[in-house]
């Protein structure tokens, strides 16, 4: 996934923020290899903020507000759908009525029933360390027992308390003073999904994968009570509370499930595995859910009965990459977001890898985005569809791109939808756009960038619905893009190596329309998975930048979570990083699985000395172990052995070969032969090594991106025992 960029800048920039001065250091490589490798030849990509002139924000009704923004009602009715036989309902939300804003807290996934990722209220900065769970020791080290959490899980809060989903381990209770763990209990199955709180209750609503529903105690985490769906399923699939019912998907079907008694409202039959958690629109009362077939369900909340199901891609449902065509995608580990005030569901599509170069680097005008889309609907990443009827309301000017690797581009991004005092939303994206955050190379992988995506044609003069306005903000690659939310101005982004965050500055009409003159932000702090630049300090504070261990980004100032541990997150991968935001505190949960608190107040604590220098490299031996099959590789870790196993695919993404045993090769045993290393083959390795050679491969097993990598630098470490079949 990773790559270095190599040319030589200076960058010079000072970036104001609210009550914190941040500078830059000098330009970091940039790449994930294997320890202490230079890749030769490749380039610097700095991570900067692009132009930072101190803006004078100035007032128009579609300048960033500073109030908080109140409720406005959209009074739009879907039309009259065909009914499914449904038990008898309980009471349902009022209909028309939005969702209330105001101070609130993070009760379930992405905020609240529509999967906005927007809390009006955000935390004044300065921020301060306020505690870490499942993250560092009291030395920056690695906590004994760590573990990683499942993807796309995010921490949720109520009564006092932090509701964290921890897979096999069932779900964990932090006090939210302290992050001291109050209960921890397991219902059943793996717990995957986000839970969500409910207040009325004092109710903890738990999907598992076994299929069921479980409501706990939020007190003490006892089981209550319990609803079975049809079917399992791992995929997060978080549930959603909305009035006086939760909704959640399982097996082929949607429930609506009373809050109170557990009792079934309705079910709704997709035809479909459902691969989507519900959102909800209180002002349709429609519960929306996408399917694996790629249709999309408008469900009329009153009955079950379907409103619409719509299919508005020209792709075909599948495992994008595994078709000659790539004309595959999927919605999994994804959600709906509901534009309430727009009358919109937006839709994010996985696509295949090779989207990054379908257009290299994607070009900085509305006007040629949307050409290229309407030439190229099979490039079309995020769908924005009518509410009341499923069709397509406008083509988004937004590219694909994710946490990928190699041949393999996962699910990326969701949106955020902001809505303002005045009724008016916008939503908040990653595009893709010249020209690009970085000097020198400006490609396919170089493009992405933080922007505002209109939903309409009123509400920013001079822009149209699905137009991308280009902001200011710290780079990431396109294979390499933030999961995004936000609070209040501040935009937040999780890279699955740091954590970005920026206040909106000024986004009046005149700015956006491109990247020389972009929507201006100002850096807040960021955090970084493990520094040791500027020594330990009890605060884990960084004044001066952040530089990650093992692999050198340096990103602008704020917290480290671990110190001088290196990359913590290959070995506790789970390719999401997210924030949340939830009354006066911020969470960040990192790709490994730890979970930090920060809260208002100056960064406190006794810098101390670091600690003597670490072994670059732990001292291994070469452990007898006979023939390891590939599929047990990671039980082998930190050990010198022989893997075998058939190669599934070996290909070359221009940063190393790859051989692997499983397409995709995430969560399975693979092979990298880096750059620096094809010159020690007679041949492109790619040529050598070829799909069904049974080969047995010799090396210390690390790990890359959560799974169990050899690294390859010479041709004896492997042997082909086998012919190539086929």
């Amino acid at each position: 996934m990773m790559y270095r960029l190599h040319i030589g800048i200076t960058i010079f920039a000072l970036i104001v923020t609210v009550g914190i001065a941040a500078g830059y250091p000098s330009p970091a490589l940039y790449g994930q290899e294997a320890p202490g490798e230079t890749i030769p030849g490749s380039l610097y990509l700095p991570f900067i903020s692009a132009n930072f002139p101190t803006p004078t924000p100035t007032n128009t009704a579609t300048q960033t507000p500073t109030l908080t923004p109140t409720a406005t009602n959209t009074p739009t009715q879907p039309p009259s759908p065909t009914a499914s036989a449904t038990p008898t309902p309980s009471a349902t939300p009022t209909q028309g009525t939005p969702p209330p804003v105001g101070p609130s807290e993070w009760t379930q996934h992405a905020h609240d029933a529509q999967r906005t990722s927007y809390n009006p209220v955000s935390v004044p900065t300065p921020w301060r360390w306020k505690w870490a769970w499942n993250g560092p020791n009291a030395t920056g080290g690695i906590s004994t027992g760590k573990f990683g959490l499942p993807r796309n899980s995010q921490p949720v809060t109520g009564g006092g308390r932090v509701y964290i989903a921890a897979g096999s381990r069932g779900v964990y209770a932090l006090d939210n003073a302290n992050g001291t763990v109050l209960w921890n209990r397991n219902p059943g199955g793996n717990i995957n999904s986000t839970p969500a709180y409910d207040g009325d209750t004092a109710a903890l609503f738990v999907v598992s994968s076994n299929g069921t529903l479980y409501k706990l105690d939020a007190s003490n985490g006892n089981t209550i009570d319990s609803f079975a769906g049809a079917g399992s399923s791992n995929l997060p699939l978080p549930p959603a509370i909305a009035g006086d019912r939760v909704f959640f998907s399982m097996g082929n079907f949607v429930y609506a499930i009373d809050k109170r008694s557990m009792q079934q409202v309705w079910r709704y039959d997709a035809g479909s595995p459902v691969d989507t958690p519900p959102a909800y629109s209180a002002t349709r009362d429609l519960v929306v859910v996408a399917s694996r077939d790629l249709y999309v369900h408008a469900i009329r909340n009153s009955d079950g009965g379907r409103v619409w199901r719509n299919k508005t891609t020209v792709l075909e449902p599948g495992n994008p990459g595994s078709s000659p065509g790539n004309d595959f995608a999927e919605v999994s580990r994804g959600w709906p977001v509901i534009a309430e005030q727009s009358g919109l569901v937006l839709i994010k599509l996985r696509l295949d890898w090779q989207t990054m170069w379908t257009w290299s680097p994607w070009p900085g005008s509305n006007n040629a985005m949307r050409a290229n889309l309407l030439n190229r609907p099979d490039e079309q990443a995020l769908l924005a569809l009518n509410l009341d009827n499923g069709s397509t309301a406008f083509i988004p000017n937004v590219g694909h791109g994710g946490f990928g690797d190699g041949d393999y581009m996962p699910m990326g991004p969701m949106p955020v939808v902001r809505r303002f005092e005045n009724g008016d939303e916008v939503a908040y994206v990653v595009m893709r756009g010249t020209p690009c955050l970085v000097g020198g190379l400006c490609d396919g992988r170089a493009d992405s960038r933080l922007g505002e995506l209109v939903l309409d044609s009123n509400t920013v003069p001079g822009f149209q619905a699905g137009d991308v306005r280009f902001m200011e903000s710290t780079f990431f690659p396109t294979d390499e893009q933030a999961n995004l939310s936000m609070a209040g101005n501040d935009l937040l982004g999780g890279h699955w190596m740091f954590g970005l965050a920026h206040r909106i500055l000024d986004r009046s009409p005149s700015r956006g329309a491109s990247g020389t003159n972009p929507i201006t932000t100002a850096n807040l702090p960021h955090i970084i998975t493990s520094a040791s630049n500027c020594g330990f300090s009890t605060s884990h504070y960084c004044p001066d930048g952040l530089t990650q261990d093992g692999d050198p980004r340096t990103i602008p100032a704020g917290f480290y979570i671990y110190y001088n541990q290196g990359q913590v997150y290959d070995r506790y991968w789970s390719e999401y990083a997210s924030w949340v935001v939830s009354n006066d505190t911020l969470y960040f949960v990192s790709t490994d699985g730890a979970v930090v608190a920060l809260e208002h107040g100056e960064p406190t604590g006794m810098v101390m000395q670091p600690p003597p220098e670490q072994a670059t490299a732990a001292q291994w031996s070469l452990i007898h172990e006979g023939i390891i099959d590939y599929t047990a590789a990671r039980n082998y870790a930190g050990r010198t052995v022989t893997v075998e196993g058939v190669l599934h695919d070996v290909f070359n993404n221009g940063k190393a070969v790859y051989l692997t045993f499983k397409t995709p090769h995430q969560g399975a045993f693979l092979v990298r032969i880096l750059k620096a290393h094809w010159g020690n083959f007679a041949l492109p390795a790619e040529r050598i090594y070829a799909p069904g050679q049974r080969v047995q491969v010799t090396g210390l097993i690390e790990w890359y991106q959560g799974d169990p990598v050899i690294y390859v630098s010479h041709p004896s470490q492997i042997r082909i025992v086998g012919a190539e079949e086929g």
